[in-house]
C-alpha cells in the first residue's frame, strides 16, 4: 500500500482556472463553462479543471476534503466521473472509468454547501464504493472497467485524476490523498440499505396543491426571501407583460416575456438552485422554422455600459459558453462586447446564487425594459 498525500501546491491547473494557496488550503475557481449537463458525447471533453501530478493504478482510494459554495464538484478519473454537490436534475451522475455509457445513471450525491466535507471514492479490482461524509452512497460489484478487456493495459498506464467545478463555482480543498494497494483495498460496508438517489425537488406531501412557496421551502430562508422578492418585482413589470408559470414537479419557475421572447427561470433541487435569464428560440413547426422573436442582449450590455461598465463587463463574463454545440445548433448565439466576441449557449445568463445576484437579476431586467421602451418610441416616431 502506497499513501499519496498530494502537495496542494503540486497540483496543476489548466484551462480557464485560477488557483491560489491560502493558508493551509487551495482556493480553485472555474471561469469558464464545462459541458456538465452533457457527458453525453465523445467530442464534449472538460478543458478547464485541476489535475493531481502522474497516473495512478487501481486499486485505489481517493480521499478529499473540500467545500463549495454552489453546485457542483466533478471528479474525473480516466474516462469516467462521478458528480458530487449537483441539482437533483443532474441524470449523468456516473459514468465508468474505462468504458463509459454516457447515458442516464443516478446515485444519491447530495453533499452540503459552504461547509468542509469528506469525500471518499474506492475503485477496486472487484468492487466500488463512494463516500460522502462517512456515509456510504454507493457500492458496486459491476462496473465496467472490472470487465473491460483493454482495462489491464489503462491500469498499466495509470488513470489521470482531475476535478472540474461548475462555472464561478468556489471550491476549498484541505487535503487530496490517493492510495495505491497491491492487494484489495479491503472496503467495509456499512450493513444497511443505500440511500435512495433524490432525482426531483421534494416540495411537498402527495395531495398538497403545487405552491412556489411550497417549492423554495427547502432553500436557506435567505434565499426564500429574494426569491419571493424577484417575484413580486416581476408581477411589478406591466410593460414586459410576464407570464409565471411552475414545472409540475416543482424542479422549475419560469417567467416568460413572451411579446419580447425572453425569460428568467429559477431551477430547482431541494437545498440547491440556479437561476438564468434567456432569449428563447420558438420551435414550434418544422427545425428549419425554428427562430428568436427578438434577441436585446447585445444592445442591453451596451447600454449598461454607457451606465455601469463593471457592471455590464461582469454581465458579459457570467454569459455560458458553448462548450461544443453541434455544427447546426440553432441554440449557439455570438455576441460581441466592444471588441469581444464569444459564443453563448442558448443566449443564457447565469448569475450568482446569492442576495447580490438576485439584485442583478433587477439591474439586469430594468435595462432590457429601457431597451424595449426606446425602441418602441423609435418605432412609433418613424
Amino acid at each position: 500500500m502506497v499513501k499519496h498525500n498530494i502537495d496542494l501546491g503540486d497540483i496543476i491547473a489548466k484551462g480557464r482556472v485560477e488557483c491560489e494557496q491560502v493558508e493551509d488550503m487551495l482556493k480553485v475557481r472555474t471561469k469558464h463553462a464545462i459541458p456538465s449537463q452533457r457527458f453525453d458525447a465523445e467530442h464534449l471533453s472538460v478543458n478547464s479543471y485541476i489535475a493531481l501530478p502522474g497516473t495512478y493504478k487501481l486499486p485505489l482510494r481517493i480521499d478529499m476534503n473540500v467545500q463549495l459554495d454552489e453546485p457542483g464538484l466533478y471528479l474525473l478519473v480516466g474516462k469516467g466521473r462521478i458528480n458530487f454537490g449537483t441539482l437533483c436534475s443532474d441524470n449523468r451522475r456516473m459514468d465508468d472509468i474505462v468504458k463509459p455509457a454516457r447515458k442516464v445513471f443516478f446515485y444519491h450525491n447530495q453533499m452540503p454547501m459552504k461547509e468542509f466535507t469528506d469525500l471518499s471514492v474506492t475503485y477496486d479490482l472487484k468492487e466500488m464504493q463512494i463516500l460522502i461524509q462517512g456515509e456510504e452512497r454507493y457500492y458496486s460489484q459491476k462496473e465496467k472497467y472490472m470487465k473491460a478487456a483493454e482495462f489491464r493495459e489503462k491500469n498499466d498506464e495509470g488513470f489521470t485524476i482531475k476535478i472540474a467545478c461548475d462555472k464561478f463555482v468556489n471550491l476549498l480543498i484541505k487535503s487530496i490523498a490517493v492510495t495505491e494497494y497491491e492487494g484489495d483495498c479491503e472496503i467495509i460496508r456499512q450493513g444497511k440499505e443505500l440511500p435512495i438517489a433524490i432525482t426531483t425537488n421534494q416540495w411537498g406531501t402527495p395531495g398538497e396543491k403545487l405552491t412556489m412557496e411550497a417549492c423554495i421551502a427547502r432553500l436557506p430562508e435567505e434565499i426564500q426571501k429574494c426569491i419571493l422578492g424577484i417575484d413580486d418585482y416581476f408581477k411589478a413589470q406591466k410593460n414586459l407583460k410576464f407570464k409565471r408559470t411552475i414545472e409540475k414537479n416543482g424542479n422549475k419557475i419560469t417567467y416568460v416575456s413572451s411579446e419580447y421572447g425572453f425569460s428568467y427561470a429559477i431551477y430547482l433541487g431541494n437545498e440547491l438552485f440556479k437561476h438564468s435569464l434567456q432569449w428563447y428560440l420558438i420551435t414550434k413547426g418544422k427545425p428549419e422554422t425554428w427562430h428568436r422573436k427578438t434577441d436585446f442582449m447585445e444592445e442591453t450590455l451596451s447600454s449598461l455600459q454607457a451606465e455601469n461598465e463593471e457592471f455590464a463587463q461582469r454581465m458579459y463574463n457570467d454569459l455560458e459558453e458553448c462548450v461544443g454545440c453541434y455544427g447546426l445548433c440553432l441554440a449557439k448565439t455570438r455576441y460581441s462586447y466592444g471588441d469581444r466576441k464569444k459564443y453563448v449557449c442558448h443566449g443564457k445568463l447565469f448569475f450568482q446564487m446569492n442576495r447580490a445576484g438576485f439584485d442583478d437579476v433587477r439591474t439586469f431586467v430594468d435595462e432590457i425594459n429601457r431597451v424595449v421602451q426606446r425602441k418602441e418610441v423609435s418605432s412609433k416616431s418613424s
